[in-house]
Protein backbone atom coordinates (compact mmCIF):
# COMPACT_ATOMS: atom_id res chain seq x y z
CA UNK A 1 0.00 0.00 0.00
CA UNK A 2 1.23 3.43 -1.18
CA UNK A 3 2.48 5.80 1.56
CA UNK A 4 0.14 8.63 1.88
CA UNK A 5 3.42 10.57 3.25
CA UNK A 6 5.54 11.52 0.95
CA UNK A 7 9.51 12.57 1.65
CA UNK A 8 10.91 15.83 0.34
CA UNK A 9 14.66 15.08 -0.19
CA UNK A 10 15.33 17.83 -2.45
CA UNK A 11 15.51 21.80 -0.88
CA UNK A 12 13.96 23.30 -3.79
CA UNK A 13 11.07 21.62 -3.86
CA UNK A 14 10.55 21.75 -0.13
CA UNK A 15 11.05 25.58 -0.26
CA UNK A 16 8.58 26.08 -3.35
CA UNK A 17 5.81 24.00 -1.01
CA UNK A 18 6.35 25.61 1.80
CA UNK A 19 5.42 28.98 -0.11
CA UNK A 20 2.19 27.30 -0.96
CA UNK A 21 1.79 26.44 2.75
CA UNK A 22 -1.46 28.93 3.91
CA UNK A 23 0.04 29.26 7.19
CA UNK A 24 3.75 28.79 8.84
CA UNK A 25 5.93 30.02 11.61
CA UNK A 26 9.02 31.59 11.89
CA UNK A 27 10.55 28.56 12.99
CA UNK A 28 10.02 26.53 9.59
CA UNK A 29 11.73 29.02 8.05
CA UNK A 30 14.49 27.04 5.99
CA UNK A 31 17.09 29.42 7.45
CA UNK A 32 16.13 28.20 11.03
CA UNK A 33 16.56 24.90 10.06
CA UNK A 34 19.85 25.10 8.81
CA UNK A 35 21.04 26.81 11.58
CA UNK A 36 20.08 24.17 13.80
CA UNK A 37 21.89 21.74 12.10
CA UNK A 38 24.59 23.26 12.39
CA UNK A 39 24.64 24.02 15.71
CA UNK A 40 23.31 20.60 16.46
CA UNK A 41 24.98 17.44 15.01
CA UNK A 42 22.88 14.82 16.21
CA UNK A 43 19.37 16.70 14.87
CA UNK A 44 18.79 16.52 11.31
CA UNK A 45 15.24 17.44 9.26
CA UNK A 46 13.05 15.41 7.19
CA UNK A 47 10.47 16.81 5.45
CA UNK A 48 6.97 15.11 4.37
CA UNK A 49 3.94 16.20 1.97
CA UNK A 50 0.48 14.46 3.36
CA UNK A 51 -1.58 14.22 -0.20
CA UNK A 52 -0.60 17.86 -1.15
CA UNK A 53 -2.89 18.73 1.93
CA UNK A 54 -0.41 19.24 4.83
CA UNK A 55 3.49 19.41 5.18
CA UNK A 56 5.16 18.00 8.14
CA UNK A 57 8.96 19.09 8.90
CA UNK A 58 9.83 16.80 11.53
CA UNK A 59 13.51 16.36 13.25
CA UNK A 60 15.64 12.37 13.72
CA UNK A 61 17.57 12.78 16.27
CA UNK A 62 21.44 10.46 16.51
CA UNK A 63 19.08 8.91 13.36
CA UNK A 64 16.83 6.87 15.28
CA UNK A 65 14.15 9.28 17.54
CA UNK A 66 11.71 11.18 15.27
CA UNK A 67 10.04 14.61 17.16
CA UNK A 68 8.01 17.11 16.07
CA UNK A 69 9.83 20.28 15.48
CA UNK A 70 12.34 21.29 17.95
CA UNK A 71 12.45 24.42 20.30
CA UNK A 72 8.99 25.73 19.12
CA UNK A 73 5.67 25.43 20.85
CA UNK A 74 3.81 24.85 17.70
CA UNK A 75 5.49 21.91 15.39
CA UNK A 76 3.17 21.87 12.25
CA UNK A 77 1.39 20.23 10.28
CA UNK A 78 1.51 23.18 8.41
CA UNK A 79 -2.14 23.21 5.85
CA UNK A 80 -2.25 23.35 1.94
CA UNK A 81 -5.99 22.49 1.43
CA UNK A 82 -8.69 24.78 3.50
CA UNK A 83 -10.36 21.60 5.54
CA UNK A 84 -9.31 18.40 6.72
CA UNK A 85 -10.48 16.16 9.24
CA UNK A 86 -8.03 15.96 12.15
CA UNK A 87 -8.80 12.14 12.64
CA UNK A 88 -7.93 10.82 9.30
CA UNK A 89 -4.86 12.44 9.20
CA UNK A 90 -4.06 10.94 12.98
CA UNK A 91 -5.18 7.78 11.62
CA UNK A 92 -2.70 8.49 8.63
CA UNK A 93 -0.09 9.68 10.93
CA UNK A 94 0.36 6.78 13.81
CA UNK A 95 0.19 4.35 10.39
CA UNK A 96 3.31 5.83 9.14
CA UNK A 97 5.09 7.31 11.73
CA UNK A 98 4.85 4.82 14.82
CA UNK A 99 6.00 7.13 17.46
CA UNK A 100 5.69 10.68 17.44
CA UNK A 101 4.45 13.97 19.07
CA UNK A 102 3.11 16.83 17.10
CA UNK A 103 1.35 19.90 18.74
CA UNK A 104 -0.80 22.42 16.55
CA UNK A 105 -0.33 26.50 16.21
CA UNK A 106 -4.22 27.59 17.00
CA UNK A 107 -4.02 29.09 13.58
CA UNK A 108 -3.55 25.60 11.90
CA UNK A 109 -7.05 24.13 13.78
CA UNK A 110 -9.05 26.61 11.65
CA UNK A 111 -8.50 24.24 8.54
CA UNK A 112 -9.10 21.14 10.39
CA UNK A 113 -11.89 19.84 12.13
CA UNK A 114 -11.33 18.66 15.16
CA UNK A 115 -13.12 16.07 17.61
CA UNK A 116 -15.00 16.89 20.15
CA UNK A 117 -14.10 16.87 23.77
CA UNK A 118 -10.51 17.59 22.96
CA UNK A 119 -9.07 18.35 26.82
CA UNK A 120 -5.24 20.18 25.83
CA UNK A 121 -2.06 20.25 28.22
CA UNK A 122 -1.23 23.44 27.19
CA UNK A 123 -2.95 26.73 25.92
CA UNK A 124 -2.00 30.28 24.78
CA UNK A 125 -3.50 33.55 25.09
CA UNK A 126 -4.14 36.09 21.78
CA UNK A 127 -4.65 39.72 21.62
CA UNK A 128 -6.62 39.69 18.54
CA UNK A 129 -7.25 42.29 16.09
CA UNK A 130 -3.91 44.46 17.57
CA UNK A 131 -4.02 46.01 13.73
CA UNK A 132 -7.60 47.43 14.30
CA UNK A 133 -7.12 48.67 18.21
CA UNK A 134 -6.35 51.54 20.21
CA UNK A 135 -4.28 51.41 22.90
CA UNK A 136 -6.61 52.64 24.75
CA UNK A 137 -9.31 49.80 24.24
CA UNK A 138 -6.35 47.41 24.55
CA UNK A 139 -5.68 48.80 28.18
CA UNK A 140 -9.63 48.69 29.10
CA UNK A 141 -9.10 44.81 28.61
CA UNK A 142 -6.23 44.51 31.00
CA UNK A 143 -6.89 43.06 34.65
CA UNK A 144 -7.59 45.78 37.26
CA UNK A 145 -4.31 44.07 39.09
CA UNK A 146 -2.09 44.05 35.58
CA UNK A 147 -2.70 47.85 35.02
CA UNK A 148 -1.83 48.63 39.04
CA UNK A 149 2.03 46.53 38.01
CA UNK A 150 2.19 48.04 34.66
CA UNK A 151 1.50 51.81 36.57
CA UNK A 152 3.83 50.95 39.31
CA UNK A 153 6.50 49.80 36.85
CA UNK A 154 6.35 52.64 35.04
CA UNK A 155 7.34 54.67 38.24
CA UNK A 156 10.45 52.89 38.74
CA UNK A 157 12.80 54.97 36.20
CA UNK A 158 13.44 52.00 33.83
CA UNK A 159 13.89 52.28 30.00
CA UNK A 160 12.54 49.90 27.76
CA UNK A 161 14.75 49.81 24.28
CA UNK A 162 15.82 47.33 21.71
CA UNK A 163 19.03 44.95 21.82
CA UNK A 164 21.73 46.67 19.61
CA UNK A 165 24.97 44.92 20.59
CA UNK A 166 26.62 41.59 21.08
CA UNK A 167 27.87 43.10 24.00
CA UNK A 168 24.70 43.64 25.65
CA UNK A 169 23.18 40.51 24.27
CA UNK A 170 26.15 38.38 26.43
CA UNK A 171 24.77 40.38 29.44
CA UNK A 172 21.43 39.25 28.71
CA UNK A 173 22.56 36.10 28.48
CA UNK A 174 24.19 35.62 31.23
CA UNK A 175 21.01 36.65 33.38
CA UNK A 176 19.00 33.76 31.49
CA UNK A 177 21.87 31.40 32.49
CA UNK A 178 21.26 32.17 36.24
CA UNK A 179 16.97 31.98 35.96
CA UNK A 180 18.23 28.40 34.04
CA UNK A 181 20.07 27.41 37.00
CA UNK A 182 17.56 28.73 39.75
CA UNK A 183 15.00 26.97 37.75
CA UNK A 184 17.07 23.70 37.09
CA UNK A 185 16.00 24.00 33.61
CA UNK A 186 18.31 23.11 30.21
CA UNK A 187 19.86 26.51 28.26
CA UNK A 188 19.53 27.27 24.48
CA UNK A 189 23.21 27.71 23.65
CA UNK A 190 24.11 31.58 23.27
CA UNK A 191 24.21 31.13 19.28
CA UNK A 192 20.16 31.21 19.33
CA UNK A 193 20.20 34.51 20.95
CA UNK A 194 22.73 35.79 18.56
CA UNK A 195 20.42 34.44 15.56
CA UNK A 196 17.38 36.39 17.28
CA UNK A 197 19.57 39.50 17.43
CA UNK A 198 20.50 39.52 13.65
CA UNK A 199 17.26 38.19 12.37
CA UNK A 200 14.85 40.58 10.57
CA UNK A 201 11.72 38.40 12.02
CA UNK A 202 12.70 38.89 15.25
CA UNK A 203 13.54 41.49 18.52
CA UNK A 204 14.85 41.39 21.73
CA UNK A 205 13.76 43.87 24.04
CA UNK A 206 15.80 45.16 27.29
CA UNK A 207 14.65 46.80 30.00
CA UNK A 208 17.40 49.05 31.97
CA UNK A 209 17.73 50.70 35.28
CA UNK A 210 20.50 53.39 35.63
CA UNK A 211 21.82 52.17 32.47
CA UNK A 212 22.20 48.39 34.20
CA UNK A 213 20.19 45.79 32.08
CA UNK A 214 18.37 43.92 34.06
CA UNK A 215 15.32 41.67 31.63
CA UNK A 216 14.83 40.92 28.36
CA UNK A 217 12.59 38.97 26.24
CA UNK A 218 13.14 38.04 22.68
CA UNK A 219 9.57 38.51 19.89
CA UNK A 220 9.38 36.68 16.84
CA UNK A 221 7.34 38.17 13.69
CA UNK A 222 5.78 35.91 11.19
CA UNK A 223 2.63 36.29 9.06
CA UNK A 224 -0.09 38.34 11.35
CA UNK A 225 1.31 37.41 14.72
CA UNK A 226 4.05 38.79 17.22
CA UNK A 227 4.89 35.74 19.43
CA UNK A 228 6.21 36.40 22.66
CA UNK A 229 9.05 33.56 23.18
CA UNK A 230 11.54 33.98 26.07
CA UNK A 231 11.94 35.82 28.53
CA UNK A 232 14.26 36.69 31.67
CA UNK A 233 14.56 38.61 34.27
CA UNK A 234 17.54 39.80 36.81
CA UNK A 235 16.18 38.06 40.53
CA UNK A 236 17.77 41.25 42.50
CA UNK A 237 14.96 43.30 40.56
CA UNK A 238 12.36 41.15 39.82
CA UNK A 239 10.13 43.34 41.84
CA UNK A 240 10.51 46.30 40.05
CA UNK A 241 7.79 45.10 37.35
CA UNK A 242 10.07 45.26 34.07
CA UNK A 243 8.84 42.19 32.28
CA UNK A 244 5.45 44.17 32.40
CA UNK A 245 6.94 47.54 31.06
CA UNK A 246 8.46 45.26 28.15
CA UNK A 247 4.95 43.45 27.15
CA UNK A 248 2.98 46.71 27.77
CA UNK A 249 5.92 48.66 25.43
CA UNK A 250 5.83 46.31 21.94
CA UNK A 251 1.81 45.77 22.42
CA UNK A 252 1.77 49.93 22.25
CA UNK A 253 4.55 50.16 19.78
CA UNK A 254 2.65 47.59 17.26
CA UNK A 255 -0.80 48.58 18.27
CA UNK A 256 -2.61 50.13 14.82
CA UNK A 257 -0.36 48.91 12.70
CA UNK A 258 0.16 45.49 10.69
CA UNK A 259 0.23 42.69 12.69
CA UNK A 260 -2.78 40.90 14.31
CA UNK A 261 -2.55 38.81 16.41
CA UNK A 262 -0.15 39.33 20.16
CA UNK A 263 1.04 35.58 21.22
CA UNK A 264 1.95 35.56 24.86
CA UNK A 265 3.00 32.06 23.34
CA UNK A 266 2.66 28.42 25.13
CA UNK A 267 1.80 27.35 28.95
CA UNK A 268 0.91 24.31 30.88
CA UNK A 269 -2.74 24.82 31.80
CA UNK A 270 -2.81 25.71 35.90
CA UNK A 271 0.46 27.27 35.96
CA UNK A 272 0.79 30.48 37.66
CA UNK A 273 2.32 31.49 34.20
CA UNK A 274 -1.00 31.04 32.78
CA UNK A 275 -2.63 33.65 35.55
CA UNK A 276 -0.14 36.20 34.13
CA UNK A 277 -0.68 35.81 30.79
CA UNK A 278 -4.46 35.76 31.33
CA UNK A 279 -4.39 39.15 32.84
CA UNK A 280 -4.09 40.56 29.77
CA UNK A 281 -7.41 40.69 28.05
CA UNK A 282 -6.40 38.13 25.09
CA UNK A 283 -8.88 35.38 24.21
CA UNK A 284 -7.54 32.28 25.42
CA UNK A 285 -6.93 28.94 22.71
CA UNK A 286 -5.84 25.05 22.88
CA UNK A 287 -2.42 24.15 21.74
CA UNK A 288 -4.06 20.86 20.50
CA UNK A 289 -1.44 17.74 20.92
CA UNK A 290 -1.49 14.43 18.74
CA UNK A 291 0.35 11.94 20.68
CA UNK A 292 1.33 8.09 20.02
CA UNK A 293 2.30 7.23 22.34
CA UNK A 294 2.07 9.61 25.10
CA UNK A 295 5.04 10.66 25.78
CA UNK A 296 6.13 12.16 29.39
CA UNK A 297 8.46 14.88 30.22
CA UNK A 298 10.94 12.51 32.09
CA UNK A 299 13.72 15.12 32.57
CA UNK A 300 10.70 17.74 33.83
CA UNK A 301 10.79 14.93 36.93
CA UNK A 302 14.07 13.71 36.88
CA UNK A 303 16.38 13.62 40.12
CA UNK A 304 19.32 14.97 38.12
CA UNK A 305 17.46 18.44 37.85
CA UNK A 306 18.55 18.88 41.24
CA UNK A 307 21.93 17.96 40.79
CA UNK A 308 21.83 20.36 37.32
CA UNK A 309 20.70 22.95 39.39
CA UNK A 310 24.05 22.96 41.52
CA UNK A 311 26.37 23.03 38.93
CA UNK A 312 28.49 26.35 38.46
CA UNK A 313 27.13 29.07 35.25
CA UNK A 314 29.97 27.91 33.17
CA UNK A 315 28.84 24.48 32.96
CA UNK A 316 25.52 24.75 32.60
CA UNK A 317 26.36 26.67 29.72
CA UNK A 318 28.71 23.82 28.47
CA UNK A 319 26.90 21.21 28.92
CA UNK A 320 23.30 22.04 27.72
CA UNK A 321 23.74 21.84 23.95
CA UNK A 322 24.54 18.24 24.59
CA UNK A 323 21.52 17.50 26.70
CA UNK A 324 19.02 19.77 24.93
CA UNK A 325 18.29 16.33 22.75
CA UNK A 326 17.03 14.08 26.20
CA UNK A 327 14.29 17.02 26.65
CA UNK A 328 12.96 16.59 23.13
Amino acid sequence: MESKFLKIDDEKQWQDLLAKALFKTFFHQPKWEKFLESQFKWLRFEHYNYQDRALLSLVRINGKKLVSHPFCEYGGPLPLANQMDIEEFQNDLFSYFKKLRISFHPKILTYFTLPRNVKPQRTTYWIENLHQKTKDQIWSSFRKTLKHSIQKAEQQNLRIEKCQSEKELKYLYNLYIKSVKKHKTLAYPFSFFKYFLDSPNSEIILAKHNDKIIAGSVFLFYDKFIHYFQNTVDEKYKNLGANYLILWHQIQNYSGKNYQVFDFGGTRIGSSLQIFKGGWGGQQYPIFELNNPLKKDKLRNSKLRIVFGLLPLFLIKKLSPYLLKYKL
